[in-house]
């Protein structure tokens, strides 16, 4: 075995495994993932090894041939990432050693030359697709859209001829010789993803950048997710647990995996209190660890306001033209959500139709207990009214 070359710094704690590092990722090359994972110090000088899925990626952690894997586990518009969340569920006892959140905006990918009339397929993750429905409803209702393990994944077929456009960042381009065609058609300014550094159990690989203030526990549970709503409910209600999020994705054989983050590190009373409830009530959970919960920065929109509130405090007669800018914004915004509202109204109602045509109720309580309380837990006090107000709109309506 080759010893590694010795730098000026201290020498490395024991256990520690020393640099340079074999670092993995969701791949191929371009994923918001390795960007997210290229924003770390410990990246450079490392290899970075891009993988297929998040299970390839945890499996070679597993095995020896990276020491720690960079995987998004959740959005703050389209929820948890289902393939990363089965995945820490399935993998050998994997830790979490450092949290990343990265804004995130979506470009439509093409070949040079291709105009937007010629595009008839579109491809992404299925997380970036639901960011874009409404646009793509919008500007491209007859684009057939085909789903895809990584937005790069997308790019890639693009390139090769298997698809027309794809969802991804805008600096996924280069990689593959594409073009921007549009920028910006995510149906929400400022979302951003959530990623983490997974190591086994125990492994030291790079040092706690700060006190640990996140703990988080992963687990399947019996039952899909549309029929947790009222076991979710009541540990939201629990006194011990109403700080915790709790989210919930299918595990692909008819149950669910549950992905549970409690403030705090296991260290403390409080938070310790919560796990062993966690537990205590889902036996199957375990944790993945203590870390540093990583501080959002300001979404490029937030960002924007900012620059143009100090612009405006300088010269009072912009301030009408801002606020004119802005509404145009609204309306944007409006007609995506418009948009995606239909959508969702059309796919109740085809739900509706498949539950009564076999001969069932129209309605499912405990999956409109869920919608309430997700809405509740994302948007606060006025969610869960928002719930109601949506699920009246799409109640009742099958056809006649």
């Amino acid at each position: 075995m080759t010893t590694p070359v010795q730098d000026t710094q201290p020498r490395p704690t024991p256990g520690r495994i020393p640099r340079p590092w074999r670092l993995t990722y969701l791949g191929p090359q371009g994923t918001f993932t390795e960007r997210a994972l290229r924003t770390l110090p410990e990246a450079d000088g490392s290899r970075l090894l891009p993988a297929a899925t998040a299970a390839r990626a945890l499996e070679l952690v597993h095995r020896g041939d990276a020491d720690a894997a960079m995987l998004p586990v959740h959005n703050t518009v389209a929820g948890p990432v289902g393939d990363s969340v089965r995945a820490l569920a399935e993998s050998p006892a994997p830790g979490v050693l450092r949290e990343v959140v990265l804004p995130v905006e979506f470009a439509l990918l093409v070949r040079p030359g291709t105009p937007l009339a010629a595009i008839r397929t579109v491809s992404g993750h299925p997380h970036a697709g639901a960011q874009v429905g409404g646009w793509l409803a919008g500007r491209l209702p007859r684009a057939r859209w085909l789903p895809a393990p990584s937005n790069a994944e997308a790019a890639r077929r693009v390139r090769d001829g298997a698809c027309d456009a794809a969802v991804a960042g805008d600096f996924t381009a280069a990689h593959y010789g594409l073009g921007v065609l549009v920028a910006g058609i995510q149906d929400t300014a400022g979302a951003a993803t959530r990623f983490l550094l997974c190591a086994r159990s125990g492994a030291r690989v790079v040092p706690p950048v700060r006190q640990a203030d996140r703990t988080s526990l992963v687990g399947r549970i019996a039952g899909p997710p549309d029929g947790l709503g009222a076991l979710l409910d009541d540990l939201r209600r629990h006194p011990f647990l109403r700080a915790v999020s709790l989210h919930t994705v299918p595990d692909g054989r008819g149950g669910s995996v549950l992905f549970a983050d409690c403030p705090g590190s296991a260290e403390q009373p409080e938070t310790a209190r919560a796990v062993g409830l966690l537990r205590l009530r889902l036996p199957a959970l375990r944790s993945l660890g203590s870390y540093a919960s990583a501080p959002c920065a300001p979404p490029p929109y937030e960002r924007r306001l900012k620059t143009m509130h100090s612009e405006t405090t300088t010269a009072g007669e912009a301030a009408p033209r801002d606020i004119a800018r802005l509404r145009e914004r609204i309306d944007d915004l409006d007609r995506s959500l418009i948009g995606t509202l239909k959508q969702r109204l059309e796919t109740s109602r085809e739900i509706q139709r498949i539950r009564t045509g076999g001969g069932g109720a129209p309605l499912d309580s405990g999956r409109e207990l869920s919608v309430r309380g997700r809405y509740a837990e994302e948007l606060g006090e006025g969610g869960a009214g928002l719930a109601e107000a949506l699920l009246e709109m799409c109640r009742g309506r099958s056809p006649r």
